[in-house]
């Protein structure tokens, strides 16, 4: 096939890839939830006091569920100091030192501080004498807590206690710590002869995020079965209203707002709770009615089911939206179309003729390293953690240095088009391989992570859609990516790059510039004192182990210094976007625009952070219901984007993200690419069977179809690994960075290596990344910060390399001749 047939080929596929995402827009934003009208101004206004009038004026139990309303919605002010004084008058109190304490570890803003509670809690859960143990047992499974394995045997002794108060609650306890057997004992307790058993099972049942259906079909007999006047009746009712199938909702549903109406005790107060997660606009009267009731339980309940049913209100992208980001999505489509007429030869698809502009390939290096992840991870960081992970930007003059002065002339000087022929040089064929399968592995897992994050933490909530639209959300991003890559290989990469950090940048600005008009001034969002939830701010590390201590200066600038170093030395894009310059001088002038670039953007978003966390303490209303802005603060950016912005700006904004994930899409796909083709195909199939230019570039572009597909079916897997964006980033798409670099500095930098000791060190540094980042899940224990995979990983693996190539196994190759 011809250069001329390609490019028909690559004109008719630009077109049907233009019609699919105009039609997938289309499909999707039909797919997205109805817009219901929220809670007028004036009743919000009074629910929202109405909770707070009774935490002011009733004492006891009352006060504590008013507490807890208040800190579900995000309205802390004043609970942690209310409740400080509760603490000093009725501290020794026997069953209500218990919700004191409840209410002290849901309003502590560390991990420390909750286990301070969590520990008197336990102690008296755990005390078979002490006459609150139920209450504590409760406040246990409340709070989610997760038993210790010495823990387990005295827990399952509790829960297999039969007409006692406190079985329910144990057994709620071992469910919440996976357990298997607990939620059969539940169900059995259901049919206990003790009223107080039934409705605590109940109440247990009905907390649990998900039963079997076999449990839900005794629970609804159960509910059934309960004699009208029985106190559990509510609770029974409550609990499998929660768990029913949608057909079901409304039958339970008639039910709990007649047992509400009756405003009877603890049955009305369970009814409203239950309301106020399964309710909807149907329900309001009947709650506005009971915000006059003379019961001060059920007023604040009624309250907090408006409140909860308020902030379920969908969200979704405007028309012109829409047109925004199908715009975006076509233009980046149309540079693939024009640059694929315009590639003749392998050199111009994987390297630009090796002359591309500096400042073009300085940006397209920033964009393609910044990610969907990094845009999205860091003002969520900022949010939780403070703004200390913003001193990434210290270590950008020391690897302006040695990046710029040692490592690029360096690789400048060998004319290769993968890196990795550098490794066969110094170390053989197989610590080449070796690093060719760990550069894809890296770099694959790199893309799944950007392409799930996109989909399921952006687009997504964004358009109202249910969370299975999450594959085909992935596939449309993956195949204008692939489009646009594959026609036009690198040249057209580069240009969407240029073109998507002025997009990425504008969306952050007006971000910011549209919450300082909200809030009436910088003044309003930058912080005059250090916020209580963020941890103590730390230059270095501290000897003892302090597990708040997640991020320190001297960890962050050092976990950056050592990513941009590895980065630069042992990573397909970053090399090849060097090699695409005409020289060292070019090349590193396209790394300090990149590190500029780097900058300035993790200072807007900074802001983008601090602004975000300042607007919706200001406005909690406008959280989705379950979500805090603490505990969801990864997501606050998005519902920013949905109900912040005038219509238009968030499609640019949403442009924004789709530009940081093709972008690295893009590089992704072409740096794999070129791996696949010199490092694998190149090598098997020989020097003496060379393929015309026509035949290679056809083959490259079979080569990003088939990548861009591994990439979507991998992403499906992302969700299972824990932890913030942040630590996402490093747990997943960084963690083979440092061994990979680790064979490059091995093959640059020591003379007498031998690929034996390089292949030992490498093992000895995945070794080491793997159990730093998943060492919880390994262990069950927390270990030291994420931040320390790199750095000790690298250090690891240089050692051990360098001292076992001393050993004499092996060939010792000459040293790369420049």
């Amino acid at each position: 096939m011809n250069s001329l047939a390609i490019g028909y080929f690559d004109k008719h596929i630009a077109k049907v890839l233009m019609l699919a995402v105009v039609w997938a827009a289309g499909w999707l934003s039909a797919h997205a939830a109805e817009t219901t009208a929220p809670l007028e101004p004036e009743l919000r206004r009074r629910a929202t006091e109405t909770i707070r009038q009774v935490f002011d004026g009733e004492q006891q139990w009352v006060k504590v569920h008013a507490a807890e309303y208040l800190l579900t919605l995000d309205y802390p002010q004043g609970v942690k100091k209310a409740f400080a004084e509760e603490l000093n008058l009725h501290g020794d109190e026997p069953r209500y030192r218990i919700g004191v304490w409840r209410v002290l570890a849901r309003a502590a803003y560390n991990h420390k501080e909750r286990v301070v509670w969590l520990d008197k809690i336990r102690a008296v859960a755990f005390d078979t004498a002490a006459e609150d143990r139920p209450h504590a047992l409760e406040t246990l499974a409340k709070l989610g807590y997760v038993l210790r394995d010495e823990e387990v045997a005295a827990m399952e002794q509790a829960a297999k206690a039969e007409n006692d108060q406190t079985a329910p609650f144990a057994a709620w306890v071992l469910a919440n710590s996976g357990r298997p057997d607990a939620e059969s004992r539940l169900v059995e307790l259901l049919a206990s002869d003790d009223t107080t058993t039934r409705l605590g099972a109940a109440f247990a049942l009905g907390n649990l995020p998900k039963i079997s259906p076999s449990a839900w079909e005794k629970l609804q007999t159960a509910a059934r079965d309960e004699p009208a006047d029985s106190q559990a009746r509510a609770y029974l009712v409550s609990a499998a209203s929660m768990h029913a199938p949608k057909s079901d909702v409304s039958r339970f549903k008639a039910e709990l707002a007649e047992l509400a109406a009756n405003e009877s005790g603890v049955g009305a107060v369970e009814a409203s709770r239950a309301i106020a997660r399964i309710g909807d606009d149907a329900d309001l009267p009947l709650l506005t009615r009971l915000l006059d009731s003379p019961d001060p339980d059920l007023r604040a309940t009624a309250a907090y089911a408006l409140l909860r049913i308020d902030r379920r209100v969908p969200h979704c992208l405007s028309f012109w939206d829409w047109g925004v980001i199908v715009a975006y999505a076509l233009m980046m489509l149309s540079v693939g179309w024009y640059y694929s007429r315009r590639t003749q030869t392998q050199e111009q698809y994987l390297l630009g003729d090796r002359r591309m502009n500096p400042l073009m390939v300085g940006l397209s290096l920033f964009a393609a390293l910044i990610s969907s992840l990094s845009y999205l991870a860091m003002p969520g960081e900022v949010i939780k953690y403070g703004p200390m992970i913003v001193c990434t930007v210290l270590a950008y003059p020391l690897v302006g240095l040695v990046v710029g002065w040692l490592v690029i002339p360096l690789i400048m000087q060998l004319k290769v088009t993968s890196a990795y022929e550098i490794l066969e040089t110094r170390l053989g064929g197989a610590v080449r391989t070796l690093g060719s399968l760990l550069f894809l592995s890296l770099r694959l897992l790199w893309m799944s992570v950007i392409i799930f994050a996109t989909a399921d933490k952006v687009l997504v909530p964004l358009m109202g859609l249910e969370p299975w639209t999450t594959p085909i959300v992935c596939v449309v991003i993956a195949a204008v990516a692939i489009g646009y890559t594959s026609m036009g290989g690198l040249r057209a990469g580069v240009l969407t790059d240029v073109i998507q950090t002025a997009i990425l940048m504008g969306a952050a600005v007006v971000v910011v510039i549209t919450i300082t008009v909200y809030l009436g001034g910088v003044g309003a969002w930058w912080p005059s004192q250090w916020p209580a939830h963020w941890p103590e701010p730390l230059l270095l590390p501290k000897l003892e182990y302090d597990p708040n201590a997640r991020v320190t200066m001297f960890g962050v600038v050092l976990a950056t210094f050592t990513w941009y170093v590895c980065t630069a030395v042992s990573d397909q894009i970053a090399v090849q976007r060097y090699l695409a310059t005409r020289d060292a001088k070019a090349a590193r002038f396209a790394l300090i625009v990149s590190l500029a670039a780097d900058a300035v953007i993790f200072a807007i978003l900074g802001c983008v952070g601090m602004g975000l966390l300042a607007y919706f303490q200001a406005f909690p209303y406008l959280l989705p219901d379950n979500q805090s802005v603490l505990g969801d603060s990864d997501k606050l950016f998005s519902q920013f984007i949905l109900i912040g912005l005038p219509v238009g700006l968030s499609g640019l904004v949403v442009a924004g993200l789709l530009a940081c994930s093709m972008s690295s899409l893009s590089a992704g796909i072409n740096s794999t690419c070129s791996v696949i083709a010199v490092d694998f195909i190149d090598r098997l199939r020989g020097k003496n069977k060379k393929l015309s230019d026509s035949s290679r570039i056809r083959q490259l572009k079979y080569i990003s179809v088939l990548v861009g597909a591994t990439v979507v079916i991998m992403s499906l897997m992302v969700n299972m690994v824990q932890g913030n964006l942040i630590e996402i980033c490093y747990k997943v798409v960084n963690l083979f960075t440092a061994p990979l670099a680790g064979l490059f500095f091995l093959a640059l930098f020591v003379p007498w290596a031998r690929g034996f000791g390089a292949i030992v060190g490498l093992v000895c540094g995945l070794a080491v990344v793997i159990s730093i980042n998943y060492w919880q899940e390994i262990t069950g224990s927390p270990g030291i910060s994420f931040l320390w995979a790199m750095p000790l990983s690298l250090i690891v693996e240089v050692g051990v390399g360098t001292l076992v190539s001393l050993i004499p196994i092996g060939r010792k190759r000459s040293r790369l001749r420049q």
